[in-house]
């Protein structure tokens, strides 16, 4: 197990790496819909906000564990 200092080391698995950020990629749209509000997402070059509804329906798909990227 690397150092928690040895930043090479952690980022070097790759999909550790991936798992952490899609959990909290999902903890954050979860706090978003529990706060009603929404994220911004870059959509065909434009930036366009990404409502609750829709967001509820996104983490609803990613389950707990999934490896859905988007």
């Amino acid at each position: 197990m690397p150092s928690p200092k040895d930043i090479s080391a952690i980022m070097a698995d790759h999909r550790k790496v991936a798992v952490a950020m899609r959990r909290g990629v999902r903890k954050a749209l979860i706090r978003h819909v529990q706060m009603g509000l929404p994220v911004v997402e870059w959509r065909d070059g434009k930036t366009v906000y990404v409502y609750p509804a829709e967001l509820k329906k996104l983490v609803k798909s990613m389950g707990r564990g999934s490896s859905r990227q988007r």
